[in-house]
């Protein structure tokens, strides 16, 4: 598709799809690839180029495949600010917890959880950690309520991205970090801060 063959889709501004560029151009320089997704004008989601309906986030591209250049990433959110989209397992995993968790666990010593690409869902209650591929979720995790593991292929809505909820931010932003965390030092942490809120009984 080639940049500025359609129009903004109603709704949305340029300087809103500028910004989306110009995050979303940012994240291939990490080793992530990108997919256009659908866009959420304050009413719907749509395909962004056309006013095609669709229930959710979804790919805007038929083929679904990720994309790893700047130019190509240049061209496709020069068209629409599509949400942008990653799968998990492809180039990282993703652990989710509830936000009250993991500022306990940001706040420990000697923290892993800061140098781990971290982000706040739309309503500020849960965050997404970004980990190395090929994690498991901890046992001693299981019972800790919010604690999960996303399956290899969900699709993980990355920072600015819009949704019906609100929009997706950095809590620690992947410059800041030292690219997805270590699986097993991140859920340690986890566990660290989910018994320490036991012991003060937050949990």
């Amino acid at each position: 598709m080639a940049a500025g063959c359609v129009d903004v889709p109603d709704g949305v501004n340029r300087s809103e799809r500028d910004r989306v560029r110009a995050a979303a151009i940012e994240y291939p320089a990490y080793g992530w690839g990108v997919l256009p997704g659908s866009v959420w004008n304050g009413r719907r989601y749509t395909l962004g180029h056309t006013p095609t309906l669709v229930d959710g986030l979804a790919p805007a591209m038929l083929s679904g495949r990720t994309l790893r250049i700047a130019r190509e990433v240049w061209s496709w959110w020069s068209v629409a600010p599509y949400a942008v989209l990653a799968r998990a397992g492809e180039d990282f995993d993703v652990l989710t917890a509830p936000a009250e968790l993991v500022t306990v666990a940001l706040e420990l010593p000697g923290s892993v959880v800061r140098t781990c690409p971290v982000m706040l869902a739309p309503d500020r209650t849960s965050a997404r950690l970004v980990v190395r591929r090929g994690s498991r979720l901890r046992w001693e995790l299981h019972g800790v309520r919010g604690v999960t593991l996303l399956p290899v292929g969900a699709l993980v809505a990355l920072p600015p991205t819009v949704t019906a909820e609100g929009e997706w931010s950095w809590w620690v932003d992947p410059s800041d970090a030292h690219g997805p965390g270590l699986a097993g030092a991140v859920q340690r942490a986890l566990r660290a801060a989910a018994h320490g809120m036991r012991t003060d009984g937050r949990c």
